[in-house]
């Protein structure tokens, strides 16, 4: 916590996109608890959680062109826009609270407008801190960021059985407000001088999804990436039926259940920077995925409500081990003008195999158990974890095809297991 003080006044214009992305994410993650008991107490199945989990997580397919917005305009000003948008659009649910169908639809919209500003983001933080600085900065982003999943989830489960749903939604269309004068202080990363044209849009979205394919470290960590959160991500939608069905508990259980991952990321952030050094940026990465993999099959065998509560945390102090190192490799490995693009792509896919994987946990659910489901989803990420691996290992030993640049060499002299 110490050092996290030290790197904001070293970089002062590191706080307040730590503090929008403190905010934010606290009203998204109450909404979201929100509509998930929402729907779940008026239809019971999980297979509406499931779509409402699948709406959100969809969005990502536009990645390739959502990287190109995020290329292309100051991220302040593109932030700004996004969130305004949001608010109007969460405030709508606020207002309506529509049936399932219509629900989707605003659900879907709001997470298209977020597609290219998590993006934006990334393309910051190389900006207002030092590259030594890179692996701290992305790890207290991402604890700040889930501070908000910790504490929201808990709440919204205590305002909706006091309240019901449309306050939690009002509060999450405010949060949106409340960031928006934060994002327009941000700084703009220097324009590509060497750039004498501006290729067409068409051109900009085919150049960053070459980078990745042909550059082989960064395709394995993609594809590894994506493979676990393709049988990770269900368990968001699992864990409210663990609650109320295996364990008989109510809303407020809930609540805690999906807030537990998020508490232990922000027990696990002091042990980023060490464990990196130590296994190396790529090393990291698979114990990252296979640790999270390996919380969510103790939580199928956990008796008791506190003990599944554990086991989450348990796969909570992977998360920020696996994510800071996946993102500060792609900083390093990816020449500036193709940054925003090559995060929204990497990212994107991840929503994409999030997305696969609530639409399949969901029927899942329904057709077996809570237990069964986390059986199912811990073993194929520990499938996952492992073929990252040894895609990773076959990267060590393929040519780069893609156009040299300094940056790149040092991500994949990284591969090596140099220091983070």
């Amino acid at each position: 916590m110490v050092a996290g003080f030290g790197l904001v006044r070293r970089s002062p214009g590191l706080a307040g996109l730590l503090a929008a992305q403190t905010i934010s994410p606290f009203g998204d993650a109450m909404a979201t608890t929100a509509l998930i008991l929402h729907l779940q107490q008026t239809t019971g199945r999980a297979t509406a959680v499931g779509l409402l989990l699948f709406a959100q997580a969809i969005p990502p397919l536009a990645a390739p062109f959502a990287g190109v917005v995020a290329d292309r305009f100051p991220p302040g000003r593109l932030l700004a826009v996004g969130w305004l948008a949001q608010a109007v659009l969460a405030g709508l649910l606020a207002l309506l609270l529509p049936p399932l169908g219509a629900l989707l639809v605003v659900v879907f919209a709001l997470a298209l407008v977020d597609t290219p500003l998590s993006a934006a983001v990334g393309r910051c933080i190389p900006v207002v801190v030092a590259d030594d600085d890179l692996v701290a900065a992305n790890a207290l982003r991402s604890g700040v960021r889930e501070l908000g999943t910790v504490l929201g989830p808990p709440l919204a489960g205590l305002l909706f059985a006091a309240s019901g749903t449309r306050l939690v939604l009002g509060l999450d269309a405010l949060t949106f407000l409340v960031v928006v004068p934060l994002a327009l202080r941000l700084p703009t990363p220097p324009r590509d001088t060497e750039v004498r044209a501006r290729p067409s849009f068409a051109r900009d979205t085919r150049d960053g999804l070459a980078f990745i394919w042909r550059t082989p470290a960064v395709l394995a960590i993609a594809l590894g990436f994506w493979i676990v959160v393709l049988f990770s991500a269900p368990d968001d939608l699992i864990l409210p039926f663990l609650a109320t069905l295996t364990f008989r508990a109510g809303p407020v259980a809930v609540g805690v259940l999906l807030a537990a991952a998020s508490a232990g990321l922000l027990a696990g952030l002091p042990f980023v920077r060490p464990a990196g050094r130590r296994l190396g940026a790529t090393g990291a990465i698979v114990a990252g995925f296979a640790i999270m993999s390996a919380g969510n099959l103790l939580t199928a065998a956990a008796p008791w409500l506190m003990a599944a509560f554990a086991a989450q945390v348990l796969r909570g102090l992977a998360i920020p081990l696996a994510d800071t190192h996946v993102t500060t490799y792609l900083q390093r490995a990816t020449p500036p003008q193709l940054l925003g693009r090559v995060l929204a792509n990497v990212y994107g896919g991840v929503g994409v195999a999030a997305a696969a994987g609530y639409l399949i946990g969901g029927p899942l659910v329904d057709a077996t158990s809570p237990r069964t489901a986390f059986v199912i989803v811990g073993c194929g990420g520990l499938a996952g974890a492992a073929i990252t691996a040894v895609l990773l290992r076959r990267a060590r030993r393929q040519p780069d095809t893609a156009s040299g640049h300094p940056l790149r060499s040092a991500g994949i002299a990284d591969l090596r297991g140099g220091d983070s």
